[in-house]
């Protein structure tokens, strides 16, 4: 039971029913088994009101349990939900799962979250501060994790619908992708996967549940977001419901999500309006559902390992203890403390356990392949990826053979602090060092470096051995490189848009440490930090075809060329906003990308379009391969811009 709940079920409940068996006392153990019953009944709930939301008859009312469902919830709140929604006569889409999961008579879990409730009420909500030996006698004779199992058997079929979460789209090739996490098992942040898909999902950052008609929206029920103690993304589940604010409560976190959702978006719901499923297929014509069931079956068959135990005596004691020093001076104590979770500071090992990996001494191979590369040693290193882990380079003019090269083979934490030394000793920037890459300001260089440094790092694609990450530098010019097309599209990275790392577990690390922002600002911060300092803007580009990721940053000032010059030399009015795209392309007599004219002006791409087409009307500009220029004599006359 143990494995195939810490596998396959839903990551809420097999994250709750983990920590049961991470708790040593009898009063530890007692608090989790019912806070896993409490969890369950949550999740079940958020299920029940998804399903009721896209009920056939739009017409029937809300049963009274979904009216009542406001304030300070209780596990007896969602208890009573789920007990409402399956008997409404109306068909949903879930109705036949919750009605053999919760009122079949052949079913385990019939009544026994019931019985779970009258045990958390007996004995009170704050089980820590216990007799542990009035726990031992409630554990041995109620027998409450005995209980707990059976509901978790009888409600399989409803834990069998997959969780994931719809972080963005992507067309290729005229099919839709999108780029998903699939929430299933205990661990916390999953590597993104790409899916090609049949149609787009309604909206993205959003959490579904995977039928055979499609997916069900599980927002604002449950939503995803930043866990800013944790410096992790994860799930949150409704707590409060008020007129003026939603709070919610995550498995691990004590703080809200960072833009929760507004109370009228569940308000709606809850008084009857509809959400109906959306009827999308994977490309190939299978459901979400049908797709997990045989990734599931190779994981309880044992086909697929999902559990490998950590070798730590094959990382690197070095680079382990330099990271927990680190680690020990930016952790929240009396969260640590709130949780009752007691380290040996002294232990670099246990530090990074119990912090990094929320105490897990087992991680799925996705999640073990990024610990190797955190701390490995050279030798695993390159049998992991089968190439060098960073190519540096430098110059001093801007042809010819490089001045000096290294080519890195050492871990990723290793390799970054070697990077800085590098850029440091042939491009000195103020502030940039290992010591200080936690300061989050600085001058437009040390930001700009910073950023693209760290993108580089928990944005590379470490399964293409195709491409080793370059870092070339050269006058006025830096230029990074990595394998790992961008994960969301070119539009939305021309419009800021952030994805989730492709290395979750090593974007998190680095943010425990400070060395990575908690929100991801990443390419628009230096975007915007390099437009303040009025340089030429940095290239950015994505190329899908052969993987690849590629920034350049060019430290020559920008000749501004103002409004009225044009005016003067064309009797041309331009808008402020258009002649800022003239004076970029006066600086550019290659041209720009749609992409780099975003950037320089920090405009969205419909609206650089919009006014591009205007200056083309006005035979101001051309447009040829994807490139913008100025016409020819207009750039002679840029040139003589004071």
């Amino acid at each position: 039971m143990l494995t195939q709940v810490l596998q396959t079920y839903p990551q809420p409940i097999a994250y709750a029913y983990a920590n049961i068996y991470r708790t040593l006392s009898p009063a530890g153990k007692l608090d989790q088994i019912l806070r896993c019953a409490e969890v369950t009944t949550r999740y079940l709930c958020a299920l029940a009101i998804a399903s009721f939301a896209a009920r056939e008859d739009k017409a029937v009312l809300p049963p009274q349990a979904l009216a009542e469902f406001r304030g300070n919830l209780a596990f007896g709140h969602f208890l009573s939900v789920l007990q409402a929604v399956p008997s409404l006569k109306t068909p949903h889409p879930l109705q036949g799962l919750f009605s053999q999961c919760l009122q079949s008579k052949r079913s385990l879990a019939k009544g026994k979250l019931e019985i779970l409730l009258e045990q958390r009420n007996k004995i009170g909500h704050d089980l820590r501060g216990l007799n542990e030996t009035s726990a031992n006698t409630t554990l041995n004779t109620e027998n409450p994790l005995a209980t707990l199992e059976e509901v978790l058997q009888g409600i399989l079929p409803l834990c069998e619908l997959p969780l994931f979460l719809v972080d963005a789209h992507k067309r290729k090739q005229k099919t839709t992708h999108i780029i998903r996490l699939l929430l299933m098992g205990e661990q916390g942040e999953p590597m993104p996967e790409e899916v090609a898909v049949s149609d787009l999902f309604s909206d993205e950052k959003r959490l579904y549940i995977g039928t055979a008609e499609g997916a069900l929206l599980l927002y604002p029920m449950l939503v995803w977001g930043l866990e800013r103690d944790r410096a992790a993304q994860g799930i949150y589940l409704i707590d409060k419901i008020a007129t003026e604010k939603l709070n919610y409560k995550s498995l691990v976190a004590f703080s809200q999500p960072t833009e929760p959702p507004m109370p009228d978006d569940l308000l709606r719901v809850l008084e009857g309006e509809s959400v109906p499923i959306e009827t999308i297929m994977l490309h190939d014509g299978r459901s979400f559902l049908e797709a997990w069931k045989e990734r599931r079956e190779l994981i309880i068959t044992g086909k697929a390992n999902i559990s490998l135990n950590v070798e730590w005596t094959d990382l690197d004691k070095q680079t382990l203890q330099w990271y927990s020093s680190i680690l020990k001076t930016k952790v929240d104590l009396d969260s640590l403390n709130a949780q009752g979770i007691n380290i040996n500071w002294n232990n670099s090992i246990e530090v990074i356990r119990q912090i990094l990996l929320d105490g897990r001494g087992e991680l799925t191979p996705d999640d073990l392949h990024q610990l190797t590369l955190l701390f490995g040693n050279s030798k695993e290193i390159h049998r992991k990826i089968g190439r060098e882990i960073l190519d540096l380079r430098a110059r001093l003019i801007t042809e010819g053979r490089w001045d000096q090269r290294e080519e890195l083979t050492d871990n990723v934490l290793q390799g970054l602090r070697k990077a800085i030394d590098f850029i440091t000793q042939h491009n000195p920037i103020e502030g940039l060092s290992t010591e200080n890459l936690q300061q989050s300001t600085g001058s437009a260089d040390y930001i700009a470096v910073r950023e693209a440094l760290i993108n580089l790092i928990i944005h590379q694609d470490y399964t293409d051995q195709r491409t080793v990450a370059q870092i070339e530098l050269e006058p006025h010019r830096t230029i990074m490189v990595n394998a790992g097309a961008s994960l969301v599209s070119q539009e939305d990275l021309m419009n800021g848009g952030t994805s989730t790392a492709r290395n979750p577990l090593i974007a998190r690390a680095l943010k425990l440490i400070g060395f990575a922002e908690l929100g991801g600002s990443g390419l628009r911060e230096v975007s915007r930090v390099w437009r303040n300092a009025k340089r030429r803007p940095p290239i950015v580009l994505t190329d899908e075809q052969h993987n690849r990721f590629r920034i350049e940053l060019d430290s020559r000032p920008l000749k501004i060329i103002a409004d009225t010059f044009w005016k003067q030399r064309l009797g041309a009015t331009v808008t402020p906003e258009a002649a800022k795209i003239l004076g970029l392309l006066g600086n550019a007599p290659a041209g720009m990308t749609l992409a780099a004219i975003c950037s320089g002006t920090g405009t969205n791409s419909e609206d650089v379009i919009v006014m591009c087409q205007s200056l083309q009307k006005d035979m101001l500009i051309d447009f040829e391969a994807e490139v913008y220029h100025l016409k020819p004599h207009l750039q002679d006359l840029a040139r003589e811009a004071p």
